[in-house]
């Protein structure tokens, strides 16, 4: 059965790309890499550990991980046939322990996201599977095209996996670093999983971050949302497209997706329009209509979408286009918590329907600012008395509200977006 998306078309938007390329390509990387909220605190070795070599602290490190899991009532056996052979991963280690110097541009990911390749890979995966699609979508209600944009932005549709142990990445994070908590977390769920026979060792395989099969789930999701759609006793992510594509599915549905409703839509804004409201505000479709914001075809909204909620984005500033966002996109962030790539979804799965593409342009001659660079916005507009809520790079509400603040005291629009030009204009005072 193919899901209808209700309200009218004003309310979705989608990229403009067709030529057919064969080849694989991979996903495009989020312009800002959200932390995992089970991200804990660095540990400090103690003084004494200073004495072992890397290689003997992760032994330690494992003995002490077994007892645990034993005294979580774990079997002894499984355990210790998992963890005992673990390796530590250096890739990473060295990922976990540095910060991205450069992040791309909104523009940069999106194109990315709905490029011919994708595109043209994914009509293709919606035919191959398409009997596989109406059980699915009959089921939870999740639109295909959705489903298809997920599947190619996290694996090329099945054609990049990765190559990495699992147990060995989430090992080696549970050891030491930014991210202990979750390693360990994970770790206790690959148990899980391997326990109730859900998944075999030989399958862990995957991303070097702990990701694994063609939705790229973690342990934990894999264990409570994963779903075994042929009934065979295995939850095969990695080779069998139902079982992936049932399992995004039900931690969508179950994550509160609204069957009918968009994801987003490109908006235009009047004249002189207060970016104050770009800050989370949540309002009616009625209620932004009502301060000017419009489709940016031109026409009126259904009256099905006029009591919707929705909040306005406009990640290229005021330069760039403009989007409102709905109760959808929020769910999509739980699956990758960035704008960016819950925006590369919509435009895909639009693209995938071959729905028209952004009618605005986006501000490309602007030069993204990088990582110490934002550290560098945000420790200039506190000593300038405009607090962003702390210095760590991550530009958020409270960072986009100084910006805005600043911008204002010096005639500038306010948009809360920064770019080289304006990052330059900032430090000089």
């Amino acid at each position: 059965m193919k899901i209808i998306l209700l309200v009218s078309t004003a309310l979705f938007l989608a990229s403009c790309a067709n030529a057919p390329i064969a080849e694989a390509e991979p996903a495009p990387t989020p312009e800002v890499a959200a932390e995992s909220p089970a991200t804990a605190p660095v540990k400090q070795p103690d003084a004494a550990e200073f004495q072992f070599t890397q290689e003997q602290r992760y032994t330690n490190w494992k003995s002490a991980f077994i007892d645990r899991a034993i005294a979580k009532n774990y079997d002894p056996a499984l355990v210790r046939s998992v963890i005992m052979p673990a390796k530590i991963n250096p890739l990473a280690l060295e990922r976990d322990a540095n910060q991205p110097e450069f992040t791309k541009p909104v523009w940069s990911y999106v194109d990315s996201a709905a490029s011919d390749a994708r595109i043209s890979g994914g009509r293709n995966k919606m035919t191959e599977v398409d009997s596989t699609f109406d059980t699915i979508e009959a089921r939870y209600r999740i639109p295909r095209e959705v489903l298809t944009a997920i599947w190619g932005l996290e694996t090329s549709y099945g054609k990049i996996l990765g190559r990495h142990d699992i147990i060995d990445s989430l090992s080696t994070f549970a050891f030491e670093g930014r991210r202990q908590k979750f390693g360990e977390t994970q770790l206790f769920a690959l148990l899980d999983l391997l326990a109730t026979g859900d998944v075999r060792r030989e399958q862990l395989v995957g991303a070097w971050a702990g990701a694994m099969g063609m939705t790229q789930f973690i342990p934990t999701t894999f264990r409570d949302y994963a779903v075994d759609l042929d009934g065979n006793g295995n939850k095969d992510l990695w080779t069998d497209p139902g079982d992936a594509l049932a399992s995004a599915a039900n931690y969508i549905s179950r994550s509160g997706w609204r069957a009918g409703e968009p994801i987003m839509t490109e908006v235009k804004l009047p004249n002189n329009f207060d970016y104050a409201v770009t800050d989370g505000s949540k309002k009616t479709i009625n209620d932004w209509t009502a301060i000017g914001v419009e489709p940016i075809s031109g026409q009126r909204w259904s009256p099905a979408a006029g009591f919707l909620d929705a909040k306005l984005i406009a990640p290229g500033g005021a330069r760039g286009p403009k989007f409102l966002t709905f109760k959808n996109f929020d769910v999509l962030k739980r699956y990758n918590n960035s704008t960016s790539y819950v925006m590369g979804i919509s435009i895909l799965a639009d693209a995938l329907e071959r729905k028209p593409g952004i009618q605005q342009d986006w501000p490309r001659d602007d030069v993204a600012i990088s990582f110490e660079d934002k550290k560098a916005m945000q420790q200039k507009l506190t000593d300038l008395g405009y607090s962003t809520g702390g210095v760590d790079g991550r530009i958020g509400p409270n960072s986009r509200r100084a910006i805005r603040a600043w911008q204002a005291a010096n005639g500038l629009t306010a948009d809360g977006y920064i770019e080289q030009r304006l990052f330059k204009k900032l430090m000089a005072q």
